[in-house]
């Protein structure tokens, strides 16, 4: 037997089996027109039980229930982790990070609105380092934005925040403070799938690559609508992906949002990459849509190259079996606050449908 089998012999079982939990479409799409207590009801029979049977009746809301669903995907990811070793076992916890990152922008929040502990406590998904007892101490002793990054002082978080705080030393803006945490989460992400070999590398490159490259296209997109400049621009960017610094620059520099997708179409990057190019014809075509479209459009390329990668590496033990089955149970998870959410405000069915980022062939 390889060592590749073995080192995917007991988390390739597992995801497996979590994939064949994921909820159908046509369930999903079901629920559009429910209230939230026949939403709830319907998520006790599913892979959410737990969390949404933890809930008490007088507190099921779309905030109790997007909480039980992240809760409920933290948990997936933690328990893939135990079942991993090596590269993979680095790359999932990388994963993570998102979440813990998110978890510290809700403070940041928290802090800044003088928000109460436990209220505050209700927005955040414990992950990680970042858990229920270390959040609560954290916000019980930050009564600014700086006594929270000396809270987190122990963690890469903490360093973000400071040197962001040691070079404006201005608070009132959140969006500086942010970015450097987000910029934290996907710079590891990049170092891990860098430390992957073979075609596990190839594979992470293109399903989290597309992730990073959306991500700064839509920061590009929502920056030249609010009138952004280019020098503010580049410092909002991700670390670069498939689309290096100096494409993305020049798409910076493009007039608007027309022309900036005609020259992602001719760069080196894409114009031999069918995927991207897909993608960004979709953009193309749409250019003069509501920025929501546009972002929609560009989020959708991630489900599309899960789908894809199930489709085109068929062999199991492969880092791609696993990325998909995640980004499938986090565009699940997308829909269904989009549901929720929908159900709460009692919007038209119609306006719920088209903000659910779902496969081109249902």
């Amino acid at each position: 037997m390889t060592t590749k089998p073995l080192k995917y012999s007991e988390i390739m079982p597992k995801v497996a089996i979590e994939k064949l939990k994921l909820i159908g479409i046509d369930d999903l799409v079901c629920l559009i027109s429910k209230d939230l207590e026949s939403i709830s009801s319907a998520l006790l029979e599913s892979p959410y039980r737990e969390e949404v049977s933890s809930l008490s009746k007088d507190k099921v809301n779309s905030l109790s229930l997007e909480k039980a669903l992240l809760t409920n995907y933290v948990k997936t990811i933690e328990s893939l982790i135990k079942a991993s070793v090596g590269d993979i076992r680095s790359l999932l916890e990388v994963l993570l990070k998102k979440f813990e990152v998110s978890n510290v922008k809700t403070m940041l929040r928290a802090v800044k609105a003088k928000m109460e502990v436990d209220e505050a406590m209700n927005h955040i998904v414990p992950v990680g380092a970042l858990n229920e007892k270390s959040c609560r101490a954290i916000l019980a002793r930050s009564k600014s934005i700086e006594d929270l990054a000396d809270s987190l002082s122990n963690l890469e978080y903490g360093l973000a925040l400071k040197n962001v705080l040691i070079e404006s030393k201005e608070t009132s803006d959140l969006l500086p403070l942010e970015i450097h945490l987000d910029k934290v989460a996907y710079a590891g992400m990049l170092n891990s799938i860098e430390n992957l070999k073979g075609l596990d590398k190839t594979i992470a490159r293109n399903i989290l690559g597309i992730e990073i490259d959306a991500v700064n296209i839509k920061i590009i997109l929502r920056c030249k609508r609010l009138g952004i400049s280019p020098d503010q621009i580049k410092e909002y960017l991700m670390p670069s992906s498939l689309l290096d610094e100096k494409t993305l620059e020049n798409a910076i520099e493009a007039e608007d949002v027309k022309s900036m997708t005609e020259y992602l179409l001719t760069a080196d990057a894409t114009a031999k990459n069918h995927f991207y190019q897909i993608t960004l014809r979709h953009v193309l075509k749409e250019h003069d849509a509501p920025l929501s479209r546009l972002e929609m459009i560009l989020d959708k390329a991630s489900l599309k190259i899960s789908l894809l990668t199930l489709k085109k590496y068929t062999h199991y033990y492969n880092i791609g079996f696993i990325l998909a089955f995640l980004n499938l149970k986090w565009f699940e998870i997308k829909n269904l606050r989009t549901i929720i959410k929908g159900s709460e405000t009692k919007s038209p069915p119609s306006h719920v449908s088209q903000h659910l980022t779902l496969p081109d062939e249902w």
